[in-house]
């Protein structure tokens, strides 16, 4: 079936694993993949300064009309970045946590996750292909009063969670997705049959 023409996400399901006080979530597949593409913009510099999460950010004013139809929050999925192929976390919205700072228009900002080899330092202009693939939880706002580390707990959780779900089918799987490894074209915002 198609998407919903104003939100595409679907329910997330907490549960604790068997024999650990860590929490992970059971992240359900879209129905629908978003599949992102576009040259890296610098942006905001809170995800690495304040945060500690560095993020690739895309030219969401080329796709502003697109983004409407999904739901703010974090996606985990696959990211195509300087040749390699890497998981990733991805916010889609406003950042309200940042009062004051919040932004003008929706943004898409993705945290790569380095596993195994360190990410290039300077990856600006560089093209940044998305594909998302699941929805671990809405975007809201985390009280700053005693600093940011509700939400740097919060992104922790999301990185562990996508970590954990893109090892497993049906996620694993769309590492090897044509989509991530096809060459770079002009921006580009897709919805794609999973």
């Amino acid at each position: 079936g198609s998407p919903s023409p104003t939100r595409l996400a679907t329910p997330v399901r907490a549960r604790v694993r068997m024999g650990s006080s860590a929490e992970a979530r059971a992240v359900q597949p879209l129905p629908a993949l978003p599949a992102l593409s576009g040259p890296v913009l610098q942006g905001y510099g809170r995800g690495s300064a304040k945060l500690g999460f560095p993020t690739a950010n895309l030219p969401c004013s080329l796709f502003q009309d697109r983004l409407v139809q999904l739901e703010r929050g974090v996606y985990l999925g696959w990211a195509a970045l300087g040749g390699d192929v890497r998981k990733c976390v991805a916010n889609i919205g406003i950042s309200p946590s940042f009062v004051g700072e919040e932004n003008a228009e929706t943004i898409v900002e993705a945290h790569v996750i380095a596993e195994d080899a360190p990410l290039p330092a300077d990856f600006y202009g560089e093209t940044l292909r998305l594909l998302l693939l699941g929805f671990v939880r809405p975007e809201r706002k985390f009280d700053f009063t005693n600093g940011p580390g509700e939400l740097i707990a919060a992104i922790g959780a999301d990185v562990a969670t996508a970590t954990a779900e893109l090892d497993r089918p049906p996620f694993a799987a769309y590492r090897d997705s044509a989509w991530l490894t096809a060459p770079s074209g002009e921006p580009s915002f897709d919805l794609l049959d999973p």
